[in-house]
């Protein structure tokens, strides 16, 4: 520690000077470039499928930055809403592979300060679902270079007009599906119903599938099940397994990604035979299709950074998502 009254000499401040200036004149004289002091990350590939990332390395991170590849045009991820997250990220040393998401299903997080760190909550929070933002920070001592994919939480796309019999549907102060019964006696069969139809793909059967999801028995109109709570996260299936019921394979199947579904299911197609409490009742669902796609193995993780440029990618997966 230099005390307060401690005063450096004008000879010494002159040495000083003199010493800086020819650390810069041998460094101008080097044959060696001096390392980087900006970051230089190059971001390429398809949204849904693991990027390319090119760097000089090691990457140098002057200072922590959120860059935005491009914008979505889905839903905006707000304050608490759920959003599915592609994640691939690389050690900025070396290249190599430190998360890869793309071979495998999309996280599932909420939008706060709490379940994502400073940097990805600042890459998410309204954003529209669609994009592709970069995360270039320090991690410790380890410089991180991580590409986000933002998937919508909610469904996305074309309203569909919807007969006069069916349960109607509308959108809660939070994007859940508020369902009032229309009164009789319900369908005697299986009713499938797209309220929004999403801009995504079918849905095969065989796909793992994310979804949210409200139901409600017919008898009296009330919720007793939905991935809408806030304890809750959206639910994940593989089409065709007749899981949790059977009604679901209809109305999940040769819909898009991005549908509104709304599915009213008699109890031998729901909880029949079930002990349950709604064994007997003809169950309502609404049904948002966040998500479909076929898994595939990840990348080697053998790809790795060169002093040209890193690069890592994941294996192309078969998936839609909205």
């Amino acid at each position: 520690m230099v005390a307060m009254n401690s005063r450096p000499s004008r000879t010494r401040s002159a040495v000083t000077a003199v010493a800086a200036l020819c650390a810069l004149a041998l460094a101008s004289c080097t044959s060696e470039a001096p390392p980087p002091t900006v970051d230089d990350v190059t971001v390429s590939g398809a949204y849904g499928s693991a990027p390319t990332l090119a760097y000089a390395t090691p990457l140098t991170i002057p200072k922590p930055r959120v860059e935005v590849i491009w914008e979505g045009e889905g839903p905006v991820a707000a304050e608490g809403d759920v959003v599915l997250l592609h994640l691939y990220g690389q050690n900025g040393v070396d290249g190599s592979q430190v998360v890869n998401t793309y071979g495998d299903l999309p996280q599932t997080f909420r939008v706060t300060s709490d379940e994502l760190s400073t940097s990805m909550y600042d890459a998410v929070a309204g954003r529209p679902a669609g994009s592709r933002v970069l995360v270039v920070e320090e991690d410790g001592d380890t410089p991180v270079a991580l590409v986000i994919d933002t998937l919508a939480g909610r469904a996305s796309g074309t309203p569909v007009e919807v007969p006069d019999d069916l349960p109607v549907v509308t959108d809660g102060a939070d994007g859940a599906p508020e369902i009032a019964v229309p009164k009789g006696d319900p369908p005697a069969g299986i009713k499938v119903q797209p309220l929004v139809r999403g801009e995504g793909a079918q849905v095969r059967e065989g796909q793992t599938v994310i979804v949210q999801y409200t139901a409600i028995t017919w008898s009296d109109g009330k919720v007793f099940d939905s991935t809408w709570a806030a304890d809750r996260a959206p639910f994940t299936t593989i089409v065709g397994d007749s899981k949790p019921i059977l009604a679901w394979d209809a109305a999940l199947i040769e819909q898009t990604v991005g549908s509104r579904v709304l599915l009213v299911a008699p109890s031998d197609t729901a909880y029949g035979g079930s002990e349950t409490p709604w064994a007997e009742e003809t169950v309502v669902f609404v049904i948002d299709i966040l998500y479909a796609g076929t898994l595939a193995a990840p990348a080697d993780d053998a790809d790795r950074g060169s002093d040209e440029g890193g690069a890592g990618t994941g294996a192309d997966e078969e998936e839609d998502q909205g």
